[in-house]
């Protein structure tokens, strides 16, 4: 494969369940930007909780954050584009009124959370801040929301005509996401081909999740990880192994690089 950009999800995909990378999967990422390839993190995470992994894989290529909504500057960390959410009171008020677990709505300035839950409390020791504001949410729209992030122990049904003139929906098992229509991982990872001069062609991308979909079919060569959801597995060119078994690693070591870094234990 002639490759030179990788795009990474990351939690079920680069991360194993404890939110650490492999010693494996480091070694291959190292040795990728060793050979000019250029890594790129393309998640759904705030931008907050995906710093402190692109330091520590030493990248210096842009952040793809909150599913293409946000891309942050490598170095300065400046946000090179956002595309947030048009302001909408009836769609904001709709979704208070739902019987959530938790209410998410982030900005580039922070997150806004009606609750500190497990997950936000991950996100508070992984990125070193505190939401801007934790408990019941004003009406009032607070400026520049990137995603809407609604977590319930019910399967919600959110009336397409609040949204579908100004969000896209991504179904989650516990909940949903709202973000700007026609953004997805792909329009950013497009974004950056575009910055780095790189065709599509060249480019590989990993994923498992329902906001992968867009970037596993516009990339040369996408691949579900081997705990992917069905759908992104018959979506995919190829399927690799599990995220806890070195999915990404094992992948890239026999298609792009040709020869294993790591013996397998």
């Amino acid at each position: 494969m002639n490759i030179k950009a990788v795009f990474l999800d990351m939690d079920g995909t680069l991360l194993k369940a404890n939110n650490t990378i492999s010693e494996r999967t480091t070694q291959v990422i190292h040795e990728l930007t060793e050979r000019g390839i250029y890594v790129f993190l393309a998640t759904g995470r705030h931008m907050d909780i995906t710093i402190p992994y692109h330091r520590q894989l030493r990248l210096r290529t842009p952040l793809i954050c909150l599913n293409g909504s946000a891309v942050y500057h490598g170095y300065s960390l400046d946000p090179l584009q956002l595309r947030t959410i048009a302001p909408d009171q009836k769609l904001h008020r709709a979704l208070l009124k739902e019987e959530t677990r938790n209410i998410i709505l982030h900005t580039a300035e922070g997150l806004y959370c009606t609750q500190e839950d497990e997950i936000i409390k991950t996100w508070i020791e992984e990125g070193k801040r505190r939401p801007l504001h934790i408990g019941p949410l004003s009406e009032e729209l607070p400026a520049g929301i990137l995603k809407y992030s609604i977590r319930s122990d019910k399967f919600l049904h959110l009336p397409k005509h609040l949204y579908k003139k100004q969000c896209d929906f991504i179904r989650w098992n516990d909940g949903f996401e709202l973000i700007r229509r026609n953004v997805s991982k792909w329009s950013a990872v497009e974004y950056a081909l575009n910055q780095y001069g790189i065709k599509k062609e060249e480019a590989i991308s990993f994923g498992d999740g329902p906001n992968d979909f867009e970037m596993i079919r516009g990339c040369g060569t996408g691949v579900a990880m081997g705990n992917a959801i069905a759908p992104l597995k018959k979506a995919a060119d190829f399927v690799t192994y599990h995220h806890e078994a070195d999915g990404i690693a094992r992948f890239l070591e026999e298609k792009v690089l040709g020869t294993p870094l790591i013996k397998a234990l």
